[in-house]
């Protein structure tokens, strides 16, 4: 069984286009896998094509780790989030193709299932800009469809150092939240990397007064020391890991970084078998893992098979309810969470397929970006 034939599809949202792409095989198997990058996307899937036409076409689909290592390696770069992105686009489908040949699903051919169900915490429900009471209501609505966990940022297009108003704001949304749910569902707020150390400090110790769950990425992603010196007030978790690319960097964002939580990105780290490593470094050090996924439903889906194999996670990121409408349309058997958990399938492979009637009604869209800051020379200042 030799790997024959790549095709690639984009698919338009409004915030940003989904990469999925589709293996096939000599004797007609197929494996979907997924490549989306923020906004990338047209890049991603012209890198994924070359890799496929330079090292992967007319290898046998089993030797993951090989193909993986020549496509790394041999593009002397070694890495990055593009190069990662289109690896992992190739790596899931060559997963899925694994499974699907032997019969199973594909959690059993990382280790085998270790949970019944995923944990997932909700994203993409809270309103950029909201108010404090328009937050608060559409919470209890997250918490009535059974998330035990949500996350938000409160601080949409601020810099690094906000006026105090814009501080006051985001603290106060995050009370009504934090009244609106109760004291036990958990809060997590992401920073996005904007924040200086002083005002991440500060946000950090108002943040365990609330109650707050994790603050993720509260510093520059890139800085491993800057986000060390953030204060851990008693409670408060930090988060990040999602712009860490490389297992090779992970010891050095868990000494100097000091995480709680490590969150890696399934795509951008290169695929399944990187993130599942990774998860391996953070369990030797005692850090749980929650696997960084806004993307779409292929990704997703690899996403829960790895968690289903992995015992050192904490929750699952869900954007799948919040989403699009279509979204469910774009695969077969579109992974969603029920009372605030995911069932991974069992059906061989990652258990989907894709639904190309649905996946050409929503073309690529060249507006597809998301601004997310207001000064410091940012995008939404020179987009205006």
């Amino acid at each position: 069984m030799k790997l024959a034939r790549l095709e690639t599809f984009l698919i338009g949202r409004p915030w940003n286009n989904l990469l999925f792409v589709r293996l096939e095989t000599d004797t007609g198997i197929t494996g979907v896998g997924e490549g989306t990058m923020q906004w990338q996307a047209q890049t991603v899937a012209a890198v994924t094509e070359l890799m496929f036409k330079r090292y992967v076409v007319g290898a046998s689909p089993f030797d993951i780790e090989r193909l993986v290592q020549a496509m790394y390696r041999n593009e002397y770069a070694r890495g990055g989030p593009v190069l990662n992105s289109a690896i992992a686009a190739i790596e899931m489908a060559l997963w899925d193709i694994c499974a699907k040949h032997v019969g199973q699903p594909l959690y059993n051919l990382l280790g085998g299932r270790v949970h019944d169900t995923i944990p997932a915490y909700a994203n993409g429900w809270y309103e950029n800009g909201c108010t404090p009471e328009v937050a608060a209501a559409a919470a209890r609505k997250v918490v009535a469809e059974g998330y035990s966990g949500m996350k938000f940022d409160p601080f949409w297009l601020a810099g690094a150092d906000p006026q105090p108003e814009v501080l006051r704001l985001g603290f106060d949304t995050i009370a009504a939240v934090r009244d609106a749910v109760g004291p036990d569902a958990r809060i997590m707020i992401d920073g996005h990397g904007r924040f200086s150390v002083g005002t991440a400090n500060q946000i950090a110790h108002v943040l365990g007064e609330l109650g707050v769950y994790w603050f993720e990425e509260p510093v520059a992603p890139e800085n491993f020391a800057m986000l060390g010196e953030v204060d851990r007030p008693k409670g408060l978790r930090i988060a990040a890991g999602e712009r860490c690319w490389s297992r090779h960097q992970v010891p050095q964002l868990i000494a100097q970084g000091r995480p709680h939580v490590l969150q890696p990105d399934i795509i951008q780290v290169g695929g399944i078998l990187e993130a599942k490593k990774i998860a391996a470094i953070a369990d030797a050090h005692g850090i749980p893992v929650s696997f960084h996924c806004p993307f779409g439903p292929v990704a997703t889906a690899a996403a829960l098979h790895l968690d289903m194999a992995t015992t050192n996670i904490v929750s699952q990121e869900s954007f799948s309810a919040f989403d699009v409408p279509w979204r469910s349309d774009l695969v077969t058997n579109c992974p969603m969470p029920r009372q605030g958990a995911y069932r991974v399938s069992d059906a061989p492979g990652l258990g989907i397929e894709l639904n190309e009637d649905a996946i050409r009604e929503h073309p690529f869209r060249e507006e597809a970006v998301q601004d997310m800051w207001a000064d410091n020379g940012s995008m939404s200042a020179w987009r205006g």
